[in-house]
């Protein structure tokens, strides 16, 4: 089985509509488009499982780059997440470690708060929002 991944859907396509463009080219076992938990709205993806790795590649070549309602379909084989590129914001992040590190203890913010009028002498104090 070779499961597909079909990027830069119209927001309409559904799932059934993915099931029966693949079924040309072959028996499909799974169809799925993602939607929003919140809206219920397509996030513009979905997947498609073939049961034949020759019919699911000559789907690949003949809708890759298919114009669909004006937006051009990115199919290709889906990869496993763990061997997919590491976007640049995972990157900077450590897995495992928290996103900052605690130092010091720090002292109650009230030791470090100077009264405002006395901060600034001879200038109007700012409004606090």
């Amino acid at each position: 089985m070779v499961n597909i991944f079909i990027a830069n859907l119209d927001w309409e396509i559904t799932s059934e509509d993915l099931k029966a463009t693949f079924s040309a080219f072959g028996p499909v076992t799974y169809a799925h488009v993602v939607y929003e938990k919140d809206t219920k709205r397509s996030r513009g993806f979905g997947y498609v499982e073939m049961e034949e790795t020759d019919h699911a590649i000559s789907a690949i070549q003949a809708l890759n780059g298919m114009e669909v309602n004006g937006r051009k379909l990115d199919v290709k084989i889906a990869s496993p997440k763990g061997n997919r590129p590491v976007k640049k914001e995972e990157e900077k992040k450590e897995i495992g470690k928290p996103a900052f590190k605690q130092t010091r203890n720090l002292a109650a913010p009230s030791e470090f708060a100077k009264p405002i009028a006395s901060s600034t002498p001879g200038k109007r104090p700012r409004k606090r929002i």
